[in-house]
């Protein structure tokens, strides 16, 4: 079974992530997708999070963000860049 990096990315939002950093991710996630956030704004940020990492990137992205993520969060960084 292959690796479920939706699953692991949104551990990992859990433990280390707060709301306003989430939403931030969210927005980033659209604008480096080119994706419309606006559709998801009303429901709750882990959830536009979920959609966005299940809908807006392909497996190859979310390893790589797994791995960039993984590398970055458990050191207090944000997980949206400069």
């Amino acid at each position: 079974m292959p690796p479920d990096h939706v699953a692991e990315l949104l551990r990992l939002a859990r433990l280390y992530v707060c709301e306003d950093d989430a939403a931030r991710l969210v927005g980033w996630l659209a604008w480096r997708t080119g994706r419309d956030p606006a559709p998801v704004r009303a429901l709750p940020v882990i959830d536009q999070l979920e959609l966005a990492l299940r809908d807006w990137l392909d497996d190859h992205q979310r390893a790589q963000l797994l791995r960039w993520l993984a590398g970055r969060l458990p050191l207090g960084l944000s997980p949206v860049p400069g």
